[in-house]
């Protein structure tokens, strides 16, 4: 808004009458008179100039003891951009957040005059509503914090400001951050791919995905859009995260061999299968066969369950599924045998193969191919990412030197395209032999393109930990770990110090063929924190100090965490609670436990890296007052097994791979576990 703009003038300082009158003490009608009026003059004074910033309003309420300040996005489009600057500027030193949520807009209280006034003037869901500590103090130094913000967006160009990301490069962060295990991050990407316009149905398939890496079946299910997206020629992936939400609802009856009861389970929770009944089998996993052979036996479809019984055999998976499931199967195929008349004189008609049905991608069958073909944009590597068509080839170990090969030598644009299948190597390579050559390659790719968005980082730590695994020499490991370390100021900061601390971890896991190099990126990653530690929480401030003792890195780190609101009671005088920590690195498990510990003596942290459900799995789901999931690599088997089985509503998310970011995770649910109680 400019002041040549008489409307929009009008509009505003309506806007402003209402926003401080009744319900807001901050500024009385904007009394010029008004003696404290020079603390939230900026923030207006700001937005009367229309200058290119998120406006920022405080507000007292009137009738209780409460102090917020509104942070409003310019448009819809800018709501991440906005919780970006709001968390680089404010931080959990100066507000309080569930930081597994992360700062997100809120839903505004028509009834409140206050904020109706924002909805009318700025619409829904592009607010945040900022809450910090009770004291003068604390008020003053929220409100500090956003006026540096808003002054220093300000005095940058426009274009940083509005610079977005293109569609292509926000779709592989997200297959990044998801293949890492960035829960928090992924949830991020989706949030800016929605503003920056990808269509209805491809979000909704997104968001598909996500849910089903996740294990969270009931959500996915409960989808409002779901019904639509089935009617669509879906992507095999999305169709098996449907499949396998259903699943979740099934295995239990399966397993005990109760087959009345999985019908009914399968009619209440199954509406959206039958739309699926011709999915191709192909790498199906057995949890969404199961469900199409249990809708193909109860349908009768006998074309469906042929072609679906034929796949079992021909692939040699009966054992893997319930016995009881494939017993019903067989039963009604050969009931329909007995009363089908043979027809001796017509010719048998084409057989059905396992997969009839046409899969995008065919053409590329081998990672190099893979790899050729999405650096060259064509629509046949983007297939084969959305298909997940790499998952029947050999491993990316059998080509590592040619894939890593390949991408050093890509002109600038084919190695832009190149960072779409970094996800889908990182899912591939799993714990499984590390492609270290390949994921050298891939953190070049990723520090030449200044790649350290949220998903981004999550892949390049998951990348650091294939190539270290790989058991490189001394050479190469100290041109990986001067890489990773040579652009650490863009991205170390309290802020991200559960990432920088993933890498530190690692580096102290994985072995050493460099003392020299190792020290020098672990006293890198490490300064920026020690000198902010006062911005630290207290799971990440508890793990600085240990890998600061393990590394050999001699700095000194301040008791307890400085709290950024009431002062909290600290962990170790949390109850006694059962917590259960899921992850397939057994290393992270072990070194996340020690820690939980150390710090609440009272948490008894069971571990666990099954790869699917298993009695003493759902035994541990079944007391854990806390759930902790990472979910790089793990399979929907494992995770759904776990939410489905669990009885407690704490279940949390690691925001990566790493020791530090499941204890970030395990710490904040403690504290969220001990809360509700």
């Amino acid at each position: 808004m400019t002041q040549n703009q008489p409307e929009q003038h009008e509009g505003l300082e309506a806007f402003l009458q209402r926003f401080f009158g009744a319900g807001n003490g901050v500024w009385p009608g904007l009394d010029p008179d008004y003696r404290f009026k020079d603390r939230t003059l900026p923030f207006v004074e700001a937005l009367r100039r229309g200058d290119d910033v998120p406006a920022v309003l405080p507000r007292a309420y009137t009738d209780r003891d409460r102090f917020v300040v509104y942070v409003i996005a310019r448009e819809s489009g800018e709501r991440a951009k906005t919780a970006e600057l709001i968390r680089a500027f404010a931080g959990p030193t100066y507000i309080t957040y569930d930081e597994q949520v992360g700062i997100q807009p809120v839903w505004l209280d028509p009834a409140d005059p206050v904020e109706q006034a924002i909805r009318e003037y700025a619409g829904e869901r592009t607010t945040f509503r900022l809450e910090t500590g009770r004291t003068l103090e604390h008020r003053r130094n929220l409100a500090g914090a956003l006026e540096l913000m808003q002054r220093t967006q300000a005095r940058r160009p426009p274009r940083m400001w509005r610079v977005a990301k293109p569609i292509g490069r926000l779709l592989a962060e997200f297959d990044a951050a998801l293949s890492a295990g960035a829960e928090t991050a992924s949830s991020v990407v989706l949030d800016h791919l929605a503003a920056a316009g990808v269509t209805a149905a491809n979000l909704a398939n997104l968001r598909i995905k996500r849910l089903d890496r996740l294990g969270r079946s009931e959500e996915l299910l409960q989808l409002p859009e779901l019904a639509d997206v089935v009617q669509q020629n879906l992507p095999l992936p999305v169709r098996e995260a449907i499949l396998n939400a259903v699943h979740a609802a099934l295995e239990q009856p399966l397993a005990e061999g109760d087959l009345p009861a999985a019908l009914a389970r399968l009619e209440e929770r199954g509406r959206f299968v039958p739309a699926l009944l011709h999915t191709a089998v192909g790498d199906l996993g057995t949890p969404a066969l199961s469900v199409l052979l249990l809708a193909a036996t109860v349908l009768e479809d006998l074309p469906a369950l042929r072609r679906l019984a034929g796949a079992v055999q021909g692939q040699a998976r009966t054992d893997a599924l319930p016995p009881l499931l494939w017993q019903e199967a067989q039963r009604v195929l050969a009931e329909d045998d007995e009363v089908a008349e043979p027809r001796a004189d017509v010719a048998p008609g084409p057989q059905i193969a396992a997969d009839d049905t046409p899969q995008a991608g065919q053409g590329v069958d081998s990672w190099p191919a893979f790899l050729v073909a999405v650096a060259s944009g064509s629509s046949e590597g983007t297939a084969a990412i959305e298909e997940r068509s790499w998952s029947a080839w050999p491993p990316p170990a059998d080509h590592d030197a040619a894939l890593a090969n390949l991408l050093d030598g890509l002109e600038n644009q084919a190695a832009e395209e190149a960072w779409r299948a970094v996800g889908a190597f990182i899912e591939a390579v799993g714990y499984a032999a590390p492609a270290g050559l390949t994921a050298h390659a891939f953190v070049r790719n990723a520090v030449a393109f200044d790649r350290f968005g949220p998903g981004d980082l999550a892949a390049l730590q998951a990348l650091a930990e294939i190539a270290l695994r790989a058991a490189p020499s001394a050479q190469t490991y100290a041109e990986l770990l001067d890489e990773i370390g040579a652009y650490r100021s863009r991205w170390v900061s309290p802020e991200r110090a559960a990432i920088a601390l993933d890498f530190v971890d690692r580096l102290f896991l994985a072995a050493c063929p460099d003392q020299q190099s190792r020290a020098t990126l672990a006293y890198n990653l490490l300064e920026p924190l020690w000198r902010h530690q006062q911005r630290l929480n207290e799971a990440d401030l508890a793990f600085a100090k240990r890998l600061s003792g393990e590394m050999d890195v001699p700095f000194s780190w301040q008791e307890r965490a400085v709290s950024d609101g009431d002062q909290e009671s600290p962990l170790s005088d949390l109850p006694s609670m059962k917590l259960l920590l899921y992850s397939l690195d057994e290393a992270v498990l072990t070194r996340c436990a020690e820690e939980i510990k150390q710090l609440a003596p009272g948490v008894d942290a069971a571990r666990s890296s099954d790869h699917v459900g298993s009695a003493q799995l759902r035994q541990k789901a079944r007391s854990a007052d806390l759930v902790v999931i990472a979910t790089r690599c793990a399979k929907h088997a494992a995770t759904g097994f776990i939410t489905q089985h669990a009885r407690t509503q704490h279940i949390f998310y690691a925001d990566g791979s790493g020791s530090a970011s499941m204890l970030r995770a395990a710490v904040a649910g403690l504290r969220s576990a001990a809360g509700s109680h």
